[in-house]
């Protein structure tokens, strides 16, 4: 069999403590690229394979420990810090932050001297800032306009369409296959969408991809409903819509919801009411039927994907960014009727 080559082994060759073997190995910044460059060189003329199981036993015992918190991640944004979404997201990525061993801090590029993301790199460089999450933005043109190759980088969600970052996202087109499906096996049939214009941008199309995919493809002889996207917050538009095209179901959001029920409308005796991206930090006193979109969970798989970047040493825009992909969850409430038991089928006696 034929031997490893050990780190030691290619430290004595190089004529480095094999301390520095490691670091260049993992591509770490922290020495000339010049360095990195030869070290790796000789590594693979001398046939260095890494230890997978090594590795994953390291791993293994690096999360049995507890992890004093030991360097900072940057949470750039430019929503209000009140912002429910933008603020549930940054707290669940924190809480995994922190269980990681590292600090998560807020720079709001929409606040006092944090505007100018050309002075926000240099003060993420002198703090020795590992890696940067970036949580919803409403106004992405500044991102473009800086270099990012001095750290791992991880956006959460499609607000940011550029520069090609790598990206935690909700796996939107077939959660909301999932989603129409659930509402026909309660026997919904005349399902109505209201597909709010920035919605459609932050995921991308995906959403709306998926309710013509439904409609188009799996359901041919289904007669599609026009998407409501105009005038969201006017109930008259909402009941003349509903009444006009028979509607028996709506997906919607919480704030439709609280129109309608001002104006009398009972769910679902009188109509069935789903909301697209149910949240738990919405209200919990009403149980309203809904797809939770897990902020929690992709908040902190997003922390887990930086820190693995952060690990790569896979710095800056990828040439092929990585996307990493969750699925939702259907949160049954009180505002959809129950779905049909499917009585089982008889079993046939066969005679001998």
């Amino acid at each position: 069999m034929k031997k490893r080559i050990t780190i030691r082994e290619i430290a004595a060759r190089v004529g480095l403590h094999y301390s520095s073997v490691s670091l260049a190995l993992r591509n770490d910044p922290c020495l000339p690229e010049k360095t990195r460059a030869k070290i790796k060189k000789l590594a693979t003329k001398m046939g260095y394979v890494p230890d997978a199981a090594l590795g994953a036993l390291a791993a293994y015992r690096n999360s049995r420990r507890p992890h004093p918190v030991h360097s900072e991640l940057a949470y750039l944004t430019d929503r209000a810090p009140d912002e429910p979404f933008s603020a549930a997201i940054r707290h669940y990525a924190q809480k995994q932050a922190a269980h990681l061993g590292y600090n998560l801090v807020e720079y709001n590029l929409a606040s006092g001297d944090t505007r100018d993301l050309h002075r926000l790199q240099a003060i993420w460089w002198n703090r020795g800032v590992r890696g940067i999450m970036i949580g919803p933005v409403d106004t992405p043109a500044p991102l473009a306009g800086v270099t990012w190759e001095k750290w791992p980088v991880v956006a959460y969600g499609y607000t940011v369409p550029e520069p090609h970052f790598n990206r935690a996202v909700l796996d939107h087109f077939q959660n909301m296959l999932l989603h129409l499906k659930l509402l026909r096996e309660k026997g919904y049939s005349r399902i109505g969408f209201i597909l709010l214009p920035n919605i459609e941008h932050n995921t991308a199309g995906r959403i709306h991809a998926a309710w013509l995919y439904d409609h188009q493809i799996l359901h041919p002889k289904s007669v599609p409903i026009p998407i409501l996207d105009h005038d969201p917050q006017n109930p008259n538009v909402i009941e003349k819509w509903i009444q006009s095209n028979s509607i028996d179901v709506i997906i919607a959001y919480l704030e439709q919801y609280d129109l309608l029920a001002a104006r009398g409308w009972r769910f679902p005796e009188d109509i069935g009411f789903s909301l697209l991206t149910r949240k738990n930090y919405h209200k919990q006193g009403v149980k309203i039927s809904g797809f939770d979109t897990k902020t929690e969970s992709l908040a902190a798989n997003t922390i887990h994907f930086l820190v693995s970047l952060i690990h790569e040493q896979a710095c800056g825009v990828l040439d092929i960014p990585r996307h990493y992909m969750i699925s939702g969850k259907f949160h049954e409430g009180e505002t959809l009727r129950p779905t049909p038991r499917q009585t089982p089928a008889k079993k046939r006696n066969i005679i001998a």
